[in-house]
């Protein structure tokens, strides 16, 4: 053994214990990740029937990156070293190794191997990177569990998810989500517009059937728009993040305000969902900067918060001014009538 070169010694990585069903899920996910050779029912069997042997035979540099992935999920890992034809692991325990494969298919071992650690994803809550990186797991049921995690359970959501990695996902997945909330909301709006119509132009009898092609127009034109919106939005609000302190790069903003998107879909609530999604999204954002960002609870509010003041405040100063211009023009018509006018 003391002639065996450090490279020459392998590992097998052992998942002993879990720390609760959350932790589970994110871990399913990552495994199914990084080791596509096994079928996404055989990890979730492994898993949970604990111990569960991930890989085998690995060198010591991949079992403690193993290791450390899995322990930020929430998992009690077990490294047991090979030697020529058997092991000793911590407990006293005699395990046949199971030698490497040599097949034209990788083999778990070599899979874990050939994947490269610094670019792993740490799952934003479901996916291995919450579905930031290509599983097993369809494309369509991955949009749907991301945004579950999303909606109600945002914390685990933003702390597993790999901050600077994998952008296309999370802006697909704004994209999606809020074409899909744009659709939902098509009906209220045109039931918004018909009220107004038949309310200033007295014609009680005005269509309330939305045309097809309206929402064919929004079908088409809303992810171009999407598009540039949560890039716009994203910049605007990395400004502020970087005003309190916030350590991440724009692609972490941007996954945060691409994620939030999912909250759109609560619009369609009647009369509160306006407030309801802005209320929701400011949560969101202070959770996902937080995390993101690696700052304080308060300082990552501030940061959600902010834009949304000066948006408020901008507003206002628009309705004043319109408000004083309305104003001035009816004042003027009267300046023939009423001579003290000092207009």
């Amino acid at each position: 053994m003391e002639n065996q070169s450090q490279a020459d010694i392998r590992y097998d990585v052992y998942v002993d214990s879990i720390k609760d069903e959350a932790s589970k899920k994110l871990i399913i996910m990552f495994l199914a990740g990084i080791i596509k050779h096994i079928q996404l029912e055989e990890i979730i069997s492994g898993v949970s029937s604990l111990p569960f042997k991930v890989v085998n035979a690995v060198t010591e540099q991949t079992a403690m990156k193993l290791q450390e992935r899995l322990g930020v999920r929430g998992a009690t890992v077990r490294l047991v070293q090979l030697v020529p034809g058997s092991i000793t692991p911590p407990s006293g325990q005699t395990i046949t190794a199971t030698p490497i494969q040599q097949e034209a298919i990788q083999t778990p071992s070599a899979q874990a191997e050939a994947f490269n650690f610094n670019e792993a994803p740490a799952s934003p809550g479901v996916q291995p990177a919450s579905g930031e990186t290509p599983v097993t797991v369809s494309y369509i049921k991955r949009l749907w569990t991301n945004w579950v995690d999303v909606m109600f359970n945002a914390s685990a959501f933003f702390k597993s998810i790999d901050a600077e990695k994998q952008v296309p996902f999370p802006v697909i997945f704004g994209i999606v989500w809020g074409t899909i909330a744009l659709l939902l909301n098509l009906p209220t709006v045109l039931a918004t517009q018909q009220s107004y119509i038949r309310f200033f132009s007295g014609n009680m009898s005005a269509p309330m059937v939305m045309p097809f092609s309206t929402y064919f127009s929004v079908l088409v034109m809303s992810p171009f728009f999407l598009f540039i919106f949560l890039f716009v939005l994203a910049g605007i609000y990395h400004v502020f993040v970087l005003l309190v302190g916030g350590k991440g790069g724009f692609i972490s903003t941007l996954k945060v305000i691409s994620y939030s998107t999912g909250a759109m879909v609560l619009e369609v609530v009647p009369y509160i969902g306006v407030p309801l999604f802005w209320f929701y999204s400011l949560y969101l954002y202070t959770i996902g900067f937080r995390e993101l960002h690696k700052i304080s609870t308060s300082r990552s509010f501030i940061a959600a918060i902010l834009p949304l003041v000066f948006m408020f405040f901008f507003i206002m100063l628009l309705v004043i001014v319109v408000i004083v211009g309305f104003g001035f023009n009816f004042l003027r018509q009267f300046k023939p009538q009423i001579p003290g006018i000092p207009i």
